[in-house]
């Protein structure tokens, strides 16, 4: 269900500034990008909240303005198991759309508040025959996707519970994270435990004690502004096997 949250409904010129920062968008012509800013509507959901569900006809690329949504599947044992984030400026779902089927799974707002641009699909596959810039565009769509399955794999694949997690923790950092002039990183994004847990395929246990092991030797900080690495060459060590 959407949030009631008011949201102020931003001009044609914001959105197509919103929709050329993105990676799906930037490379549109103007005329293209201008009629698909007269179509995006904003629509805001609160923690919690689906975005769709698993099964959903896949109808507008969404595009993120703010917030963090996590991609989630339902185990047999009825389980969440995130297999997917995604932050400002990037696109969401947008496989399932080009190929004009359904979501496999659910999309939900993991921050407080999520905003996104619903973007009516018809004008860029109207002009993919004939414009190169909506091909281009498209086309980088599906690299992305499979940019975001190797970030997932390198993760999966990079060995026991510390390495996946510390790979994890650094991958966030380099999507969503700042750099501090004292060498800290900061992730503005509050994960529980369990969550992390899921992201990486480990029991929430194990998970558990080697963050507290990190926090205890000021590794890593949990904060409710999201997470401080405060030794991320301790952590890039550790996703190397090197400790």
């Amino acid at each position: 269900m959407i949030s009631l949250i008011p949201v102020r409904a931003p001009s044609c010129d914001a959105v197509e500034r919103q929709l050329r920062a993105s990676k799906l968008f930037q490379g549109l012509s103007a005329p293209l990008l201008a009629e698909l800013a007269s179509t995006a509507v904003k629509k805001r959901f609160a923690r919690g909240e689906h975005l769709w569900r698993d099964g959903d006809d896949a109808t507008h690329f969404v595009l993120m303005v703010s917030g963090l949504v996590k991609i989630v599947q339902r185990a047999a044992d009825q389980t969440e198991c995130i297999i997917g984030l995604f932050g400002p400026r990037e696109a969401v779902g947008t496989v399932a759309l080009l190929r004009r089927g359904r979501y496999p799974a659910s999309a939900v707002a993991a921050s407080e508040h999520v905003d996104v641009l619903k973007v009516d699909p018809k004008p860029v596959f109207a002009a993919m025959d004939v414009d190169p810039s909506a091909a281009r565009a498209m086309s980088s769509a599906l690299l992305e996707q499979t940019r975001a399955l190797h970030e997932k794999i390198s993760v999966m694949s990079a060995g026991a519970v510390p390495q996946r997690l510390a790979t994890q923790l650094l991958t966030l950092a380099e999507r969503f994270g700042d750099d501090h002039d004292d060498g800290t990183l900061t992730v503005p994004l509050v994960l529980s435990r369990t969550e992390l847990a899921c992201l990486i395929g480990a029991r929430v246990e194990t998970t558990i004690r080697v963050l507290a092991g990190w926090q205890r030797g000021g590794a890593v900080e949990f904060t409710r502004e999201g997470i401080t690495i405060h030794a991320p060459e301790q952590l890039r060590a550790v996703a190397r096997g090197k400790e």
